[in-house]
Parts: C-alpha cells; structure tokens; sequence
C-alpha cells in the first residue's frame, strides 16, 4: 500500500469525513479532496486534514490545496461547496452578497465541434462568456470551463490573466466530483487554484461551480472592475 493509500484511509478516518482523495505530481502533493458530512466546519476540517498528514507522514501541505465538498443529509441532494477560508495567509473573500454568482450554462455539440456558454453574475450585473473548439464530449467540459472563465474576466482588472489547467472527474464515496484547476497570472506570480463541486445532474453546472470554486476564494483579493449595466464593444466595419 503506497503512503498516499494510507494517508486517504487516515483522512476517511477523521470526524465528519465521509471520504477522500489526494492527487501527487512529481511526488508531491498537489491536491486534497474531501467529502464531509453537514456538521464540522471545512476550516477544521482542513486543519485536521494538514495536521494529519504533517504529524503521520512528515510532510507539510499548503492548506489551501485541501479543497473541503460539504454534502447535506438529505438524499438526491446536489452537494454544498463551501469555500475553505483559514486565517492565517489566506486572501481576502468576498462577502456571500458580492460573491460572484452562477447565471446560466449551456453546451452545444455538432459533431466534433462544441461551444459553451456561460452566464454569471456580480451585483446585479450578467455577463456571458463562451469558448469553442474540436473536441470530444469529454473534452468539451475544458471548454464550459473556458467559457467561465471569459465571463469571469468582465468582472476582473485587466492586468489580471486566468487560464484552465484542467478539468476532471472522479468518483469519491460513491459520488461523481468535478474537479477545475485554473492559472492565476497577476503582479509577475502565477499560482494554482483548485475547485471541486459534486456532480448533481447536471455536469457543465458542476464544472462552472467548481471553477468558481477555485477562485472565489482569493477574487477578494484581486483587481475588479466596478460593474457597469452595458458595456459597449466596438463594432466592426
């Protein structure tokens, strides 16, 4: 049994975790995903989770690389992401009302060929963004994550650039969980952000959730735009 093994075990062993899965790259961890039960909050979660892997296996993680799926009690209900937020050498968050919010999305296939478009939503304002390409149906999930993130840019200064790193999906306790991770460019440093959000029955809405998800959590922090009712493009001639 590899360490990675174990340590999932270990964390399915803690209070109120339901189940786990941890992504390694070059041998290091990249990713923690957890599926908790309605009660403890995801803060202590992930400091249960940092501590463990600290004091059992000797290595240190970044706690913001342990993403937290909350899951209600009821049965057939879609899972409650909650953004993790820990004091110390986290950025800022919006508050609940300036959060940025899902609108609508829709994916388009003919053939080999798909569009997605996205519908968000910041104080009042809509914005749409889209993505297109060749690709598979698999493949197209990548696009709607696109597309997410070229709406999210109207809301966002411009010295600021996000890209998709990847898009997947894997099985936790019996669950489907969509996972994004986005490139986030701005001051000269580029970071990982990661997002999850369990797959009701609707996946592109799963894959827009969690890549807002992933940013979300530090948007706060970052250059916006005021939002404006229109805005006016140039038309061409």
């Amino acid at each position: 049994m590899s360490w990675t093994t174990d340590a999932e075990n270990g964390i399915r062993g803690l209070p109120d975790v339901e189940d786990a899965k941890i992504l390694v790259e070059d041998g290091e961890i990249r990713e923690v995903h957890v599926i908790s039960a309605a009660g403890k909050p995801a803060k202590l979660i992930v400091k249960d989770v940092v501590g463990l892997i600290w004091a059992r296996y000797n290595r240190r993680i970044d706690h913001r690389i342990v993403g937290v799926v909350r899951m209600r009690p009821q049965a057939n209900v879609t899972a409650k992401v909650e953004p993790v937020s820990v004091p110390e050498e986290t950025a800022p968050v919006l508050e609940d009302a300036s959060r940025i919010r899902f609108g609508s999305v829709n994916l388009y296939m003919d053939g080999a060929r798909a569009q997605a478009q996205v519908e968000l939503r910041w104080k009042g304002v809509r914005r749409m963004g889209s993505a297109s390409g060749w690709c598979s149906r698999e493949g197209a999930h990548r696009l709607v994550a696109a597309a997410t993130l070229t709406a999210l840019q109207e809301f966002l200064d411009d010295d600021v650039a996000l890209g998709v790193e990847g898009v997947d999906v894997v099985r936790m306790g019996g669950h489907e969980v969509a996972i994004v991770g986005l490139a986030l460019l701005t001051h000269r440093q580029e970071k990982l952000l990661t997002g999850c959000c369990t797959v009701g029955r609707d996946l592109p809405q799963a894959v827009v959730l969690a890549t807002l998800s992933a940013l979300n959590r530090v948007v706060g922090g970052l250059k916006t735009k005021e939002p404006i009712e229109y805005i006016l493009r140039p038309v061409s001639t």
